[in-house]
C-alpha cells in the first residue's frame, strides 16, 4: 500500500512539474499585474501608481528635499525633528482629502524624479518647476506658486554684485539638478558653477568665500538672508525662471492623479491657504535655521 501511494505521490509531483513548465512562460494580461496599485500601459508594462491604487494600498508616498525652506526644512517640534514647510502642507492637506496616510522619504534633489519614474515615490513636492526638460519625463500639476529666482550674495559685495552682468566670471553655488544650475550655466557668460546637493552647503561655501553668489529661488533666498546677518539678497535683481513657478510631480501618464490633484490644489488657491501656509512656514523657518 505505501509503494503504491509512493508511486501515486511522483506522479502527481511530475504532473505539476509539466503544468508548471507549460504555463511560467506566459505573459501576463494587463489585469492580471498583480495587485500593486498600478496603471498599466497598452503593452502590459506597469507605467504609473494610479490614483485607485494609493486609496487602496491607504497610502501616499511624497518624495521631497527637506533643505529648501520655506518650501520644506527640517525644524524642532515638542523636541522633534519634523519636516516641515509649505510643501508638507499642502502634502498633508492632500493624504487628508484623499483619506490616507503621507508617507515623506527625504531625499536628494537630483535623485527624486528617479524615485518618482521608478515607483518608489508617488508623487513628488519639493518647489520644483516644471521645465520642458522635466516635463519629458514626468506630469507636473497646475503651478501652485509662482517664484522667480534671486542672487544671495555677502554683504560685503554689495556694491559689487548689482545686476546680472555683474555676475558673469563668477563662482556661482546652485542646487544640483534644478532650473537656477542650468540658469547658472547657460545664461551667465563665463560663470564657475557649483553644484551641490543641499542648500545649507550652498549657503556654507558662499560664507566660506569658495563662490561669490547663490542663485535660488526668492522665498528661499530670503530665508537664509533672514538668519545670516553676513547674507543678503541682490535687491531689484530678479531673474525669470522660465517655468512660472512650482508644481506637484506625477508619474508620466498617470493623468487621473494629476486631475484629482489640481482640483485640490486649485481649491487650496481660492481659499488663500497657499498663500497663510508659506507666511507661516517663512516664519518658522526663521526661528530655525
Amino acid at each position: 500500500m505505501k509503494k503504491r501511494l509512493s508511486i501515486l505521490l511522483v506522479l502527481v509531483m511530475i504532473f505539476s512539474l509539466v503544468l508548471t513548465g507549460c504555463g511560467g512562460n506566459e505573459p501576463k494580461k494587463q489585469d492580471e499585474v498583480g495587485d500593486t496599485g498600478k496603471d498599466a500601459g497598452d503593452n502590459g508594462e506597469v507605467i504609473s501608481e494610479g490614483l485607485q491604487g494609493i486609496l487602496d494600498k491607504g497610502k501616499l508616498v511624497m518624495g521631497t528635499s527637506a533643505d529648501y525652506p520655506p518650501f520644506e526644512f527640517h525644524a524642532m517640534i515638542d523636541g522633534k525633528d519634523q519636516i516641515v514647510g509649505l510643501d508638507l502642507e499642502i502634502a498633508n492637506h492632500i493624504a487628508e482629502e484623499l483619506g490616507v496616510e503621507l508617507e515623506i522619504k527625504d531625499m536628494d534633489f537630483d535623485n527624486l524624479l528617479g524615485g518618482l519614474t521608478s515607483g518608489m515615490l508617488d508623487i513628488v513636492i519639493a518647489g520644483m518647476n516644471p521645465d520642458p526638460d522635466r516635463l519629458e519625463e514626468v506630469n507636473f500639476t497646475d503651478i501652485y506658486y509662482e517664484a522667480n529666482l534671486s542672487v544671495l550674495i555677502r554683504k560685503t559685495d554689495k556694491d559689487n554684485l548689482k545686476t546680472l552682468e555683474d555676475l558673469e566670471g563668477k563662482g556661482i553655488g546652485v542646487q544640483i539638478g534644478t532650473t537656477q544650475e542650468k540658469i547658472a550655466q547657460e545664461d551667465i557668460k563665463d560663470s564657475k558653477v557649483k553644484s551641490l546637493s543641499k542648500n545649507p552647503d550652498i549657503v556654507m561655501n558662499l560664507k566660506t568665500e569658495k563662490i561669490d553668489c547663490a542663485i535660488m529661488e526668492t522665498p528661499v533666498a530670503e530665508s537664509f538672508a533672514k538668519v545670516n546677518d553676513d547674507l543678503m539678497v541682490v535687491e531689484n535683481l530678479i531673474i525669470d525662471n522660465k517655468s512660472g513657478g512650482v508644481a506637484i510631480a506625477v508619474q508620466k501618464g498617470n493623468d487621473e492623479l494629476t486631475e484629482k490633484l489640481n482640483e485640490i490644489l486649485s481649491d487650496l488657491v481660492s481659499k488663500g491657504l497657499i498663500d497663510k501656509w508659506l507666511i507661516e512656514a517663512d516664519e518658522l523657518s526663521s526661528q530655525g535655521l
